[in-house]
């Protein structure tokens, strides 16, 4: 009864706001408040270096997502555990495979070449797994604006790390850098009704610099309905760029980003008792040109065509 009683009373709040056409939008930024944050889809693309070559892989990432600091002007400090990463399909027709477990262990195949480090003796695959699953840390206000980015510091002494696949391991750096721009919680500073719009930026942290490049997003309220507030976003880009995609190893391939021109449109769906931006549909385009420079050899200039389809879950 006591249960109901709270559900009900926030549905009627939640109601009364939707009747009032006007809602405030912010985070829950409660001590200890968790969550996983679970990215499924499809990437679909062209990369030509010169040679063009198709690439289709299914993705899916996933992070647990806990708030371990709440500050006195009401920003908090939120870290990302990694919890599994997939990406497998085809490039060109050779199967690939890139694989993180939940526990981070690393499977890798492309080309006949398979890299298991859960077969290593116990005391190197130790070092593979706290690798894998060093927690980033980020201080966001109740509005979802990211002010600051620690990233866990790069290992240098992963035993067995030349005996990777390098092509599994730039797939990876790919996608994460892609996965990047799906920020779900671009809120407003100020309450907002349907049809209202505000302007927000991203920062991307998968870059190799100390000053992370910011991405205008433009966002719009396009419903509002009982306990569901839902978004939509999109961002665009086109032009000259220079970036270096970061590098998990210092011996994983150096992809520099000179050009690109990039679309992003998405849906995001905000549970207004919880505070959660629970779930979002992101639908991506782009080209990016650049270089790649496998550790010891002469870079090549490359051109990547994508698109990709993304459902983004919170899950508690």
């Amino acid at each position: 009864m006591r249960v109901s009683a709270v559900i009900g009373l926030a549905l009627l709040l939640t109601g009364f706001a939707t009747a009032q056409e006007t809602v405030r939008l912010a985070l829950n930024l409660t001590l200890g408040g968790s969550a996983s944050r679970i990215v499924t889809g499809k990437l679909k693309g062209e990369w030509s270096a010169p040679t063009p070559i198709p690439v289709e892989v299914d993705v899916r990432v996933s992070n647990y997502i806990v708030v371990n600091n709440v500050l006195a002007n009401g920003d908090a400090v939120i870290l990302v555990q990694p919890q599994g990463v997939q990406v497998k399909g085809k490039v060109g027709e050779t199967p690939l495979e890139w694989t993180v477990t939940p526990s981070g262990d690393v499977i890798a195949e492309w080309e006949g070449v398979r890299f298991d480090s859960s077969k290593l003796p116990e005391e190197q695959r130790a070092k593979w797994r706290k690798a894998w699953q060093a927690a980033a840390e980020f201080t966001i206000t109740p509005q979802g604006r990211i002010k600051a980015v620690k990233m866990p510091e790069v290992p240098k002494d992963l035993p067995n790390w030349t005996e990777v696949p390098s092509v599994p391991r730039m797939v990876h750096q790919i996608v994460m850098g892609i996965l990047q721009t799906l920020w779900p919680a671009p809120l407003p500073t100020e309450p907002v009704k349907v049809g209202s719009q505000w302007q927000t930026e991203v920062p991307l942290t998968m870059i190799e610099t100390d000053q992370p490049l910011a991405l205008p997003y433009s966002c719009t309220l396009t419903k509002l309905n009982w306990d569901e507030a839902v978004v939509s976003v999109q961002s665009e880009h086109k032009g000259d760029i220079s970036l270096t995609l970061r590098r998990f190893h210092p011996t994983d391939p150096r992809v520099t980003i000179n050009r690109a021109q990039f679309s992003l449109k998405g849906e995001i769906t905000f549970l207004l008792s919880v505070g959660v931006p629970q779930r979002a549909k992101w639908s991506l385009k782009g080209e990016i040109g650049g270089t790649v420079a496998p550790e010891g050899k002469t870079p090549e200039s490359f051109t990547f065509r994508y698109e990709a389809e993304f459902n983004d879950q919170l899950e508690f």
